[in-house]
């Protein structure tokens, strides 16, 4: 609970607390006034309690507008909250595609690579049997032209 929360929770015990007081004085003066309308300090005491009621009822208005208050800022932030984590789930499926994207290269890079060595030994393994082919005919011919 933070201090906001707090604030606001006794703000509202102290409103509970003072209402059931003053709105038994309220009605107990509020008969007395209205069966004896002549008695001054009745009125009196009515005029107060009626005003104590009246600021109580100020009092909770202003205590429901702090709370819609905090509740609007809280949407906010939720939404606000809300907005980043879609953009960060956009985001992490941009990278999930290019980290697959990426694993895909290298695979297919292993596979070139593999590829490549295969042709070069072909092509080493040709080279070498007309390196022994030359050899051969170079010797056959000078064996041939000797005689």
């Amino acid at each position: 609970m933070d201090i906001k929360t707090s604030n606001i929770k006794e703000k509202l015990d102290t409103v509970n607390n003072q209402f059931f007081a003053a709105l038994d004085d309220f009605t107990k003066y509020y008969v007395y006034v209205n069966k004896n309308p002549e008695v001054n300090e009745f009125q009196n005491f009515y005029s107060n309690s009626r005003g104590q009621l009246q600021s109580l009822t100020k009092d909770v208005f202003l205590i429901n507008n702090d709370i819609e208050h905090q509740i609007s800022e809280v949407n906010n932030n939720v939404q606000s909250i809300s907005d980043k984590l879609i953009d960060e789930k956009e985001l992490n499926v941009e990278l999930t595609n290019l980290l697959s994207n990426l694993e895909n290269t290298q695979n297919g890079s292993v596979i070139l690579i593999s590829d490549s060595k295969k042709l070069y030994n072909k092509q080493y393994v040709k080279n070498m049997e007309l390196l022994v082919g030359i050899l051969i005919a170079s010797m056959v011919l000078r064996v041939v032209f000797k005689k």
